[in-house]
């Protein structure tokens, strides 16, 4: 049983100081300044005739054994305007344990959504604000990184 959870979404165009090495600069901000558990670059696009990068990188930062905070990130760097256009989709995903015959049965999953929505429901909404305040602080330190 999974539920995801969509916190939020920003987008901001910015003016590149160097946008030859804007990339390596974000991936390093991702890494390690920021302190995700888990960084992942899902695709990379160099298209030589535009002289655009284009990628998709996510990140995971887990909160305990059943939640986790997932952001979605995509670029678009133009060297030629010196621009870089980034859009983050911040998500919650609680994902339950599905391991065991008995955890796939319709008395299961009617457990845990009871369970869900009286026990551990307010526990999800508390971090919610985490996943907020950690999409923010994103997107200050990629302007102070990489703005001119």
């Amino acid at each position: 049983m999974e539920i995801i959870e969509e916190v939020g979404r920003r987008r901001q165009t910015l003016k590149l100081q160097n946008p030859e090495s804007a990339y390596s600069e974000f991936r390093d901000l991702l890494e390690s300044r920021m302190s995700f558990d888990h960084v992942h670059e899902d695709k990379y696009y160099n298209d030589v005739e535009e002289g655009k990068v284009r990628a998709r990188l996510s990140t995971i930062e887990g909160f305990d054994r059943f939640t986790v905070e997932k952001l979605e990130i995509f670029l678009t760097i133009d060297p030629e305007k010196g621009e870089m256009d980034v859009q983050v989709k911040a998500k919650m995903v609680t994902e339950y344990p599905e391991k065991y015959a008995f955890q796939t049965t319709v008395w299961y999953y009617a457990y845990r959504s009871l369970y869900d929505k009286f026990l551990y429901g307010g526990v999800r909404e508390g971090y919610g604000h985490a996943v907020e305040e950690k999409l923010e602080t994103l997107m200050e330190r990629v302007r102070e990184t990489l703005e001119a």
